[in-house]
């Protein structure tokens, strides 16, 4: 009789191509709050991140958020959570040569990327596990790559994606290799 398989702690990347969101307006609001707003420096090298956008500001904004909090009222229920909500939102400019180092997103249950514009070649987002696996799972351990034995995966950078994770996962962005910004906008989510 075949052992049962419990996947235990299991690090989920929710991931889909959004359609009905207008990024040219989010495109000319990104780059008008970033005249308005000196922003901040967290995991960002060389790019801009602005301070946290308050809902009212851009009606096209508040579209994508009420759609981010569908998606991820969706994935709570399937996960076993209690209902959560968007609670800070901000915008990513990311010119030639910008990039996010390894961190993760504290307090947070689920944050995500929206790519507003943007493409492979402008630095793709890289996930990587956290739980000491890479000292067991040596290159001779490992037959064939799978979720289970990996320690990294990468998604790439594309207009339209959204990528929702946990809060807790740490994850990194490659740098922009191109002559165009990369235009994203990032969240976290937590209880209502």
């Amino acid at each position: 009789m075949p052992m049962n398989a419990e996947p235990w702690f299991p690090s989920v990347i929710w991931n889909a191509n959004t359609q009905g969101i207008d990024n040219s307006v989010l495109k000319e609001y990104a780059y008008k709050r970033k005249q308005e707003d000196l922003g901040r420096s967290i995991s960002n090298y060389g790019g801009y991140q602005s301070n946290d956008i308050r809902p009212g500001d851009c009606s096209e904004l508040d579209k994508l958020i009420e759609y981010l909090e569908q998606e991820l009222n969706e994935i709570a229920v399937s996960v076993g959570l209690n209902p959560i909500t968007v609670y800070n939102i901000w915008i990513n400019i990311n010119p030639p040569g910008s990039y996010n180092h390894e961190h993760h997103h504290m307090n947070s249950i689920l944050s995500g990327v929206y790519y507003i514009d943007a493409h492979e070649s402008q630095g793709n987002i890289n996930f990587m596990r956290s739980d000491g696996a890479e000292y067991h799972l040596q290159e001779e351990v490992i037959n064939q790559v799978h979720h289970f034995n990996s320690s990294k995966t990468t998604y790439p950078a594309k207009t339209g994606a959204l990528y929702v994770f946990p809060g807790w996962l740490k994850h990194s962005v490659d740098g922009n290799t191109t002559d165009k910004d990369r235009i994203s906008i990032s969240f976290n989510s937590g209880v209502k």
